[in-house]
Protein backbone atom coordinates (compact mmCIF):
# COMPACT_ATOMS: atom_id res chain seq x y z
CA UNK A 1 0.00 0.00 0.00
CA UNK A 2 1.17 3.67 -1.27
CA UNK A 3 1.30 6.81 0.79
CA UNK A 4 -1.81 7.89 -0.01
CA UNK A 5 -3.24 4.23 0.40
CA UNK A 6 -2.28 4.53 4.02
CA UNK A 7 -3.46 8.42 4.35
CA UNK A 8 -7.22 7.36 2.93
CA UNK A 9 -6.82 4.23 5.36
CA UNK A 10 -5.86 5.95 8.31
CA UNK A 11 -8.62 8.65 7.53
CA UNK A 12 -11.16 6.30 6.99
CA UNK A 13 -10.40 4.17 9.99
CA UNK A 14 -10.49 6.91 12.48
CA UNK A 15 -13.07 9.51 10.80
CA UNK A 16 -15.74 7.06 8.89
CA UNK A 17 -15.45 3.78 11.48
CA UNK A 18 -19.37 2.90 10.38
CA UNK A 19 -18.16 2.91 6.63
CA UNK A 20 -14.49 1.05 7.78
CA UNK A 21 -15.93 -1.75 9.46
CA UNK A 22 -18.44 -2.49 6.58
CA UNK A 23 -15.03 -3.21 3.64
CA UNK A 24 -14.60 -6.79 3.01
CA UNK A 25 -10.66 -6.23 2.60
CA UNK A 26 -9.86 -3.01 3.91
CA UNK A 27 -6.25 -3.16 2.95
CA UNK A 28 -6.97 -4.40 -0.74
CA UNK A 29 -9.76 -1.26 -1.09
CA UNK A 30 -7.38 1.13 0.47
CA UNK A 31 -4.18 -0.14 -1.59
CA UNK A 32 -6.05 0.47 -5.03
CA UNK A 33 -7.36 3.51 -4.00
CA UNK A 34 -3.41 4.51 -3.23
CA UNK A 35 -2.55 3.29 -6.73
CA UNK A 36 -5.46 5.49 -8.09
CA UNK A 37 -4.95 8.63 -6.18
CA UNK A 38 -1.52 8.12 -7.38
CA UNK A 39 -1.95 7.76 -10.75
CA UNK A 40 -4.63 10.94 -10.42
CA UNK A 41 -1.75 13.23 -8.33
CA UNK A 42 1.09 12.02 -12.02
CA UNK A 43 -1.03 13.28 -14.42
CA UNK A 44 -2.04 16.42 -12.84
CA UNK A 45 1.78 17.07 -12.21
CA UNK A 46 2.05 16.61 -15.95
CA UNK A 47 -0.42 18.67 -16.73
CA UNK A 48 0.78 21.72 -14.48
CA UNK A 49 4.23 21.04 -15.20
CA UNK A 50 4.22 20.75 -18.88
CA UNK A 51 7.29 20.58 -21.39
CA UNK A 52 10.56 22.35 -20.98
CA UNK A 53 10.30 25.29 -21.23
CA UNK A 54 12.72 27.24 -23.55
CA UNK A 55 16.26 27.91 -22.26
CA UNK A 56 15.20 26.18 -18.81
CA UNK A 57 18.19 23.93 -17.39
CA UNK A 58 17.40 20.82 -15.90
CA UNK A 59 17.67 21.65 -12.49
CA UNK A 60 14.90 24.45 -13.07
CA UNK A 61 12.75 22.04 -14.81
CA UNK A 62 13.79 19.83 -11.92
CA UNK A 63 12.62 22.16 -9.34
CA UNK A 64 9.46 23.15 -11.29
CA UNK A 65 8.21 19.35 -11.38
CA UNK A 66 9.12 19.19 -7.31
CA UNK A 67 6.59 22.20 -7.35
CA UNK A 68 4.20 20.91 -9.49
CA UNK A 69 3.75 17.90 -7.54
CA UNK A 70 3.02 19.13 -4.51
CA UNK A 71 0.36 21.51 -5.94
CA UNK A 72 -0.65 18.16 -8.16
CA UNK A 73 -1.13 16.45 -4.24
CA UNK A 74 -2.81 19.68 -2.53
CA UNK A 75 -5.71 19.49 -5.18
CA UNK A 76 -5.86 15.82 -5.92
CA UNK A 77 -6.37 15.15 -1.91
CA UNK A 78 -8.63 18.01 -1.19
CA UNK A 79 -10.99 16.79 -3.27
CA UNK A 80 -10.78 13.29 -2.96
CA UNK A 81 -14.56 11.91 -1.76
CA UNK A 82 -12.92 9.49 0.83
CA UNK A 83 -10.50 12.08 2.77
CA UNK A 84 -13.37 14.34 3.28
CA UNK A 85 -15.72 14.38 6.69
CA UNK A 86 -18.10 11.92 7.34
CA UNK A 87 -21.30 13.93 6.05
CA UNK A 88 -23.29 11.83 8.52
CA UNK A 89 -21.71 13.71 11.58
CA UNK A 90 -22.78 17.32 12.41
CA UNK A 91 -20.38 19.50 14.32
CA UNK A 92 -22.22 21.49 16.97
CA UNK A 93 -18.72 24.06 17.30
CA UNK A 94 -19.50 27.89 18.36
CA UNK A 95 -17.72 31.18 16.44
CA UNK A 96 -19.53 33.00 18.21
CA UNK A 97 -16.32 35.18 20.10
CA UNK A 98 -15.63 35.55 16.34
CA UNK A 99 -18.53 36.81 14.21
CA UNK A 100 -16.16 36.67 10.87
CA UNK A 101 -15.12 33.49 11.45
CA UNK A 102 -18.69 32.29 12.38
CA UNK A 103 -20.24 33.65 9.22
CA UNK A 104 -17.99 32.15 7.35
CA UNK A 105 -18.67 28.86 8.36
CA UNK A 106 -22.09 29.45 8.70
CA UNK A 107 -21.91 30.06 5.09
CA UNK A 108 -19.91 27.36 3.87
CA UNK A 109 -22.91 25.02 5.79
CA UNK A 110 -25.36 26.56 3.73
CA UNK A 111 -23.35 25.99 0.94
CA UNK A 112 -22.42 22.18 1.39
CA UNK A 113 -26.52 21.89 2.39
CA UNK A 114 -27.37 23.15 -0.78
CA UNK A 115 -25.25 21.10 -2.74
CA UNK A 116 -26.10 17.77 -0.75
CA UNK A 117 -29.49 18.73 -1.06
CA UNK A 118 -31.33 16.01 -3.07
CA UNK A 119 -32.48 16.97 -6.46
Amino acid sequence: MNRYGQMTHDHNRQHRPDTYSQLLNPDEFFAEVGEAIAAQVSQLRDQILGPPRSGEDPETYRLRSYQALAAAEEMTLADHHLLQPDPAIETDEDWSDDPDLDLRYRTLAEINQAINAPL
